[in-house]
């Protein structure tokens, strides 16, 4: 009896160690995942700032769109050089506060998610 509770535990134990192994392997994954995402993500956004720059340049308005160009460029890098996880909270905290933001975010979210697409399928 005590030694099919000795195999029983050791079962146990493995079992666990290789649940756990597997886990650590999977968020391994899904880190790797999000900041290939993150990494992307922040390359769109600075891309956007660049062309934002260009155009204020062509339509005689380059003191508004170094503005907007800079803000952007200050956002790419919060997002390249902060935890995903910091991100995300960051954003639901903002999106929480308010709903122009909310709908700001989902527009912004549109059309970094259909440049990656675009990006993706060239």
């Amino acid at each position: 009896m005590a030694e099919l509770a000795v195999l029983k535990d050791a079962v146990n134990g493995v079992t666990r160690g290789a649940t756990h192994e597997a886990a650590n392997r999977v968020a391994e994954r899904i880190e790797a995942g999000s900041e290939s995402f993150r990494l992307n993500a922040a390359e769109m956004v600075e891309s956007v700032a660049h062309q934002i720059r260009d155009l204020g340049a062509r339509f005689e308005r380059p003191d508004e769109a170094h503005m907007v160009a800079r803000r952007l460029e200050r956002t790419s890098d919060y997002i390249r050089y902060r935890p995903a996880t910091r991100v995300a909270g960051d954003a639901l905290r903002s999106v929480r506060s308010s709903r122009a933001v909310w709908i700001a975010g989902g527009v912004l979210t549109g059309l970094i998610v259909h440049r990656l697409v675009n990006h993706r399928l060239q």
